[in-house]
């Protein structure tokens, strides 16, 4: 079988070092646009593929069925091609919530079930994966939580990122990529994880970790290798 990756500007990706490690070809298109991404893989006759920044929601519109979580979530980032039709699927929110839990639940530092005060930082194609993905897990909870996404463009219900203060939250989930270089004042008086998706920078990692009161500083490498173990179960079937 073979399988690959799409996107614009990812020569950081790990993915194809994962694949490979377990005996599969993996090709990475690093394309301006997904419709030559896309008919690569045709032409490449690939199984399936991943679809990363900035593509998520842009394939949706070639994709002849979604997944329930791709549908929700209106973000795709991984394809499985079977006779001659695109299958959307979403792996976001669950390799990020399992990752996450295990964080959580691992570690005696950390004082409650889950957190109250969440920050989501950026708005981009991940980020609803990752907000419906925490509103589930609150979901039911007897004690009060809160999410806020900041954004440097921000949309409805959401804030500005210049008015983002770590002290206010429990949780800090970074989802802006690396290149932005966003910056964030890690000041807490109180515990907190943070946890940023990028995995090819962690500048922001070690200046949480240089924080006494940070629980967990993560970076995305975790989740990346549940959602290559989820894809290869997806495709495999």
């Amino acid at each position: 079988m073979k399988f690959g990756l799409i996107g614009h500007n990812i020569e950081y990706s790990k993915s194809k070092e994962i694949f490979e490690s377990q005996g599969f070809e993996y090709k990475v298109y690093d394309v301006p646009n997904i419709e030559l991404g896309l008919q690569a893989a045709i032409d490449d006759r690939l199984d399936g593929f991943n679809i990363t920044t900035p593509f998520k929601n842009d394939v949706i519109q070639y994709m002849d069925w979604l997944m329930p979580n791709a549908d929700k979530t209106q973000s795709v980032n991984c394809v499985k091609i079977l006779n001659d039709t695109f299958i959307g699927e979403n792996f976001d929110s669950q390799a990020f919530m399992t990752s996450l839990i295990h964080y959580v639940d691992n570690h005696d530092a950390w004082e409650f079930d889950f957190p109250h005060n969440i920050a989501i930082l950026g708005n981009g194609g991940v980020m609803p994966s990752i907000k419906i993905g925490i509103e589930d897990w609150v979901r039911g909870a007897t004690s009060v939580h809160k999410i806020t996404v900041f954004a440097r463009n921000p949309k409805e219900d959401q804030q500005a990122l210049t008015d983002f203060n770590a002290k206010d939250f429990d949780l800090i989930v970074n989802t802006i990529p690396f290149k932005a270089g966003i910056d964030i004042n890690f000041n807490c008086k109180g515990k907190f994880i943070y946890y940023d998706l990028n995995y090819a920078d962690d500048t922001l990692i070690k200046k949480a970790e240089r924080n006494h009161n940070c629980s967990w500083a993560i970076d995305g490498f975790d989740m990346l290798e549940r959602q290559a173990d989820m894809a290869l179960n997806w495709w495999r079937e």
